[in-house]
């Protein structure tokens, strides 16, 4: 036999059913067949692969040194051709679909953060696959998945919640800034809890008790908001100190508009995570693109964005 057709496989799928069902007897309800076709059938394939496959008669179903042979042939080909049909059926799945990404704001100038290269690699393997992506806090991120409006988003959840998995991507560092010329810098003295207390304060919100700062009822806060550009227009104005990730705030330090405030002791650490809901099944083109962030941030999730 040189090329396997397709008469040979209903041949070599015929002869596994033989052997599995143990002989040409028991064969006959599975195959559908006379017994006297099965024989028929039996008899091509041999001529075929031009070897004896079986011993039958009065002592029984046999199967010969080659017959065994073929048939764990049969075995691994068949295993190979079921794997075959579900990466295609795979395929066919995820090169049409659409996902809703929801991403907590401001991560594209954090250098650990790999989201980009993440949906870069998966629109390269799955080009018909349509996004959308929006920007919203975590608690409402959180909020989404459990309600089953989006399948995946980035957070950065001081409190996990019960019914999502959180897997660790990267975190940034977050300091406390203020403008160039607020009064807090005139003084020249060290930065203090103390010192603190006296100007107005940016908080992340009641939901959002993160910072070192958020719980301390002797400072003023004054304003708050979960939202990086939010803040970054409330440290601008010149009326507040507050916090913003060091990668971030780089540009308008880099500017002379805002400066970072000796004060180490109140920095603190962001860490972000990919949030999905726990013990689902995703679609096939979620699982990709999860895979795909996964892979991307293999090496990021020790990293700390440089400030």
């Amino acid at each position: 036999m040189r090329k396997i057709n397709d008469l040979d496989l209903k041949l070599l799928h015929l002869f596994v059913t033989i052997v599995e069902s143990g002989g040409f007897s028991a064969a006959q309800f599975k195959l559908n067949m006379h017994q006297s076709t099965i024989s028929t059938k039996m008899h091509d394939l041999e001529v075929r692969l031009g070897m004896t496959l079986c011993q039958r008669g009065r002592k029984g179903f046999k199967l010969t040194q080659d017959g065994e042979k073929v048939y764990a042939l049969c075995q691994q080909l068949f295993q190979n051709i079921l794997h075959f049909e579900e990466r295609i059926d795979a395929i066919r799945n995820v090169s049409r679909g659409h996902i809703t990404l929801a991403l907590i704001d401001n991560l594209a100038t954090n250098q650990a953060c790999q989201v980009q290269k993440a949906i870069r690699q998966f629109c390269t393997d799955h080009p018909q696959v349509s996004f959308s992506t929006g920007i919203w806090d975590s608690y409402q991120i959180e909020m989404m998945l459990l309600e089953g409006k989006v399948e995946l988003g980035i957070t950065s959840s001081e409190i996990q919640k019960d019914g999502l998995r959180y897997i660790h991507l990267f975190s940034e560092r977050q300091s406390l800034y203020c403008a160039c010329d607020h009064p807090i810098l005139q003084d020249n003295a060290p930065i203090s809890l103390e010192s603190l207390q006296c100007h107005a304060l940016v908080d992340r919100g009641l939901s959002h008790s993160i910072t070192p700062l958020s719980n301390n009822r002797d400072v003023q806060h004054l304003a708050s908001s979960t939202n990086m550009e939010a803040t970054a227009h409330l440290l601008l104005s010149g009326n507040f100190i507050g916090y913003l990730p060091d990668h971030y705030a780089r540009i308008w330090e880099q500017q002379g508009d805002i400066v970072r405030l000796p004060a180490p002791q109140f920095d603190y650490l962001t860490h972000f995570h990919l949030t999905i809901r726990d013990n689902d099944e995703h679609s096939v083109a979620a699982s990709k693109l999860i895979e795909a962030i996964i892979a991307a941030h293999q090496h990021t999730s020790g990293k700390i964005a440089a400030s």
